[in-house]
C-alpha cells in the first residue's frame, strides 16, 4: 500500500511539472495593465520579443495602456496560445527620431526645473516650456482620419524637435520632460473626444494637464494659458471625457494605489 501511495504521488508530481513547465522563468501578468508595465519595462531594455502569461489578456487594454506610460510610438504583434501564454513582439516607431527627442528633452528638462525644489513648481515650468515651444499643427489635425497616428505630428520628436504637434505629441512630449526632470506623468486619450492629454499624481491625488489646450489657435508666441495645468477631476470633467476607472488603474499600477 506504502509503495502504491508513493508511486501515485511521483506520478503526480510529475505531471504538475509537466504542467507548470511552460509558467517556469516567465513573468505572470494578472490583468492587461500588469503586462503593459513589463512591456514598457521591456522596451526601456531594448528588447524586441517578451513572453507572459497572460490568460485571456485584453488586446485593446494592452495597447491603451502601454500607450499611456511609453512615450514613444510603438508597435506591438500578440501570439495568443492555447495554454495562456503570450508572445509580444514589439518594434520601436523611427529609433533614431526618438533617442534626438530624448536628447533635446533631457537638455529643455533640466534647463527648465534648475533651481526648483517643489513639483508643482516644476510640472509648471515644463507645461509653459512646451507650449513655448510648440505650435499647434492644424492641418494634420483636420486631416486626421487620413494621417497615420505614428507620424511625426504625433510624436515627442514633433512637439520637441520639429516644434509642431497636435495633442499626442504635445503629451508624448511632457510625458519625456517629466521623466527627464525626474517626475513622471501619464498620457491619456479619448476616442469620444479625439484628444490627449496627461494626468500626474502629488501626495497621492489625480490632476491633469493640457499642455494642448491651453496653447492658443492660433499660436501667440509667449503667452501660455494655465486654464488646464493640474486641474482636480472634478474640474476636469466639466470639458474632458475619458475612462476613468481605467487610467485611475494604470496610475496604481505604476505608482501605487492612493
Amino acid at each position: 500500500m506504502k509503495h502504491w501511495y508513493c508511486w501515485l504521488l511521483a506520478v503526480l508530481l510529475c505531471l504538475a511539472m509537466v504542467c507548470c513547465k511552460p509558467l517556469l522563468g516567465r513573468q505572470m501578468a494578472v490583468s492587461a495593465i500588469d503586462a503593459a508595465i513589463i512591456t514598457a519595462d521591456a522596451l526601456e531594455q531594448g528588447k524586441t520579443k517578451i513572453r507572459l502569461y497572460a490568460p485571456d489578456i485584453d488586446q485593446d487594454a494592452l495597447f491603451r495602456a502601454v500607450e499611456s506610460i511609453w512615450p514613444y510610438a510603438c508597435t506591438m504583434q500578440l501570439t495568443i496560445y492555447h495554454n495562456g501564454m503570450v508572445d509580444i513582439a514589439l518594434g520601436v516607431e523611427d529609433s533614431a527620431r526618438q533617442q534626438q527627442a530624448l536628447t533635446l528633452a533631457t537638455g529643455m528638462a533640466a534647463q527648465a526645473v534648475d533651481g526648483l525644489t517643489e513639483d508643482t513648481d516644476k510640472l509648471l515650468a515644463l507645461h509653459d516650456l512646451l507650449v513655448r515651444s510648440c505650435v499647434y499643427d492644424l492641418p494634420t489635425a483636420e486631416a486626421v482620419s487620413a494621417v497615420d497616428g505614428a507620424s511625426v505630428p504625433f510624436t515627442a520628436y514633433g512637439a520637441l524637435v520639429n516644434g509642431k504637434a497636435v495633442c499626442a505629441g504635445y503629451s508624448r512630449a511632457f510625458v519625456l520632460l517629466c521623466q527627464a526632470a525626474g517626475l513622471d506623468a501619464i498620457y491619456i486619450a479619448d476616442t469620444g473626444m479625439n484628444h490627449g492629454w496627461n494626468a500626474v499624481r502629488l501626495e497621492g491625488v489625480t490632476y491633469f494637464i493640457d499642455c494642448t489646450f491651453d496653447d492658443p489657435v492660433p499660436d501667440q508666441g509667449e503667452y501660455v494659458s494655465h486654464e488646464y495645468f493640474l486641474r482636480p477631476t472634478a474640474a476636469f470633467e466639466t470639458t474632458h471625457t475619458w475612462d476613468k476607472e481605467f487610467y485611475e488603474q494604470v496610475m496604481d499600477a505604476k505608482w501605487g494605489k492612493t
